[in-house]
Order: structure tokens, then sequence, then C-alpha cells
């Protein structure tokens, strides 16, 4: 009996294994557009793999090591998985999707520090390499737990040669091909305005969640962006400027000197009225917020390229200035 080098462990488990399909290609043709939705796509895959049990052991690039306890949990992890990309996908043309390759093998595994290695590992990235994009190939093992209790669809692939192993027995699914229900009706959809409302739900949820993280409003980080951009500001002007209700905008003052992120000072001249403008601390908290923002930005827009990006400020900066031009005549 072999035994194991001290700081090694040895066990049984479920190892997953996945990379993208075709990922130098897509960095040589769009390397910020395919970073910024690898990215996307590897929210959903670490979310899947902790909820189902799973733990990530090693990210290099475009790929991802992980072990689970339990077969059934990791091939549900991977279908899971492939639905939830394939269904951002449908957003991006067929050219820039980024796509994973995933292979599962029950077998031993060798830990250390915290690190997967071993011929279980070396069968899991083989059976990768033989999954088509969208698809996993399991190993016989896995199929022998799993194909009776997941109501799954399995490819006979018989046995599969691969380098420096012994032939593997490799079985092939995918999801069953049914999409979720989408968000916006079908008779809605030659409607802009429908389009833009749902477009600006989206924007603020994503807001929200930044703001989260300073105990604030998704509305007050443009609110703050603009006293910041603008100190001295009157409220309507800021109102204004941030495209908000006057009331809006000040509840949003009001929560934002609350914090000591702004202060109010008299308008000389006017009595009733007060400038408006950031602290120290405002501007520390701004500055942090900014990175998240950028991040969730980029999130937000994984499905476009760069150029299509561009695209889309200069069609929304026309009609935005177009109306305001209309309304104040």
């Amino acid at each position: 009996m072999t035994t194991p080098a001290p700081g090694i462990q040895r066990r049984l488990a479920a190892i997953f294994c996945a990379d993208v399909a075709g990922y130098t290609r897509l960095m040589n043709t769009d390397e910020r557009g395919t970073l910024r939705l690898l990215t996307s796509h590897r929210e959903i895959t670490d979310r899947e793999i902790e909820r189902q049990g799973g733990r990530i052991a090693n990210t290099a690039g475009d790929s991802i090591l992980a072990e689970f306890p339990s077969a059934v949990d990791a091939v549900q992890c991977t279908i899971t998985i492939q639905e939830r990309v394939s269904a951002v996908n449908e957003a991006v043309p067929d050219e820039r999707r980024v796509m994973f390759r995933i292979g599962v093998h029950v077998g031993e595994a060798m830990v250390r520090d915290g690190d997967l290695f071993g011929d279980g590992v070396n069968v899991a990235a083989r059976l990768e390499g033989l999954a088509q994009p969208g698809s996993v190939c399991v190993s016989g093992a896995t199929y022998d737990y799993v194909h009776r209790v997941l109501p799954l669809v399995f490819e006979d692939l018989g046995l599969q040669a691969v380098k420096n192993l012994d032939p593997i027995r490799a079985y092939l699914t995918r999801p069953s091909g049914e999409r979720p229900s989408r968000t916006t009706l079908f008779d809605h959809r030659r409607f802009e305005i429908y389009w833009a409302r749902q477009f600006q739900t989206i924007c603020m949820a994503v807001m929200t969640e930044v703001a989260k993280t300073a105990d604030l409003k998704g509305i007050d980080i443009p609110v703050l962006a603009a006293i910041m951009d603008a100190p001295g500001i009157r409220l309507r002007q800021l109102a204004e400027r941030v495209g908000i209700e006057w009331a809006v905008a000040k509840r949003s003052v009001a929560r934002l000197e609350q914090r000591g992120f702004i202060t109010r000072a008299p308008d000389t001249g006017r009595s009733h009225q007060r400038l408006l403008s950031p602290t120290s601390e405002g501007t520390e908290v701004r500055l942090r917020l900014r990175s998240a923002v950028i991040v969730a930005q980029d999130r937000l827009m994984a499905p476009l390229s760069d150029q299509e990006r561009e695209t889309l400020k200069d069609l929304l900066r026309r009609v935005i200035e177009a109306n305001v031009s209309r309304v104040n005549g």
C-alpha cells in the first residue's frame, strides 16, 4: 500500500473539470469582451458549485477544477451551469459566445493545500476534452451513480483512448433544451419604451446591490457623483442633473447628509436655498463605490462588444439630448 506524502490527503470525490471552448480564438478576437463575458459566467459557475455543496480547488485562466462529495450533485450542478450560461449566451452573437465544456469523474483525488491532483483529476480533465461546447462528459463510474437518479439522456461514447491513461468509458449529456420563460412579453417587444423600462429596472437593481455595501440606496450613487461633479449645486439643479424627481433627490440628499457624506451651506441671497457639497468621507466612499460600479457595469454589459457598447451609449445620448431639448423648448 502506497503511503501518501506528508500533507497530502486521499479521498473519493466527484471531480468537476471545466474550461472554455475556443478560448484562445475568443481572446484574440475580442479580449476585453471575452473577459467580461467570462466574468459574468464565472458568477454563475461559482454560485452553483457552492449551492450544490461543491468546493472550487483551482482556477487558472478559463479553467475550473472543483470537487463534490456526491456524483449526483456534481452532475446536477453541471447541467444547471450549462442551462444558465446558455440563457445568457442567447443574447450574444454566435462568434462571441463563451461556452464551457465540462467533465465529471468519480474517483480518488489527492488533496494538498486545498488543491486537487492525481489520476482522478487527470481523468476528469480528459473527459472535459471529449465534451462538446455546452455539454457534459462523464465517466462510466459517474454514469453508474447518476443515470437512474437524474432525468437526463446519456449518449454512450464507448471506450475512449486518452493520452497517458487507460481507455475511459465516456457518456455525453446536456441540458434538455427547455428554456425558462422570458420576462418580456412578445406583444410588447415592438415598443421601445417597454425595453427602456425593463433596462432601467435592471440597472437600478445593479446599483442597489453596489450601494448596499455602503448602507445606501441605489439612487444615492449617482446623486453623490453629481454633487462631487458640481460642488455647491442646488437641490433642484441636482434633480435635473441626475434626471429624477425633486422629492426623490431630497430624500437621497437627506440620507447622504445623515451619513456625513455631504454638507449643506446657505446660499447667499437665497435664505431658503442650500448649496450641496461633498465631504472628505463622501469623496472617499464615492471613489470606492466607483470601482464597484465599473465591475457591475461590465457584468451588465457582458453580452455586448466594445463597439456595441459605444453604439448603445451614443444612441441613448441622442435620445436623451433630443428629448431634453424638446422639453426645454
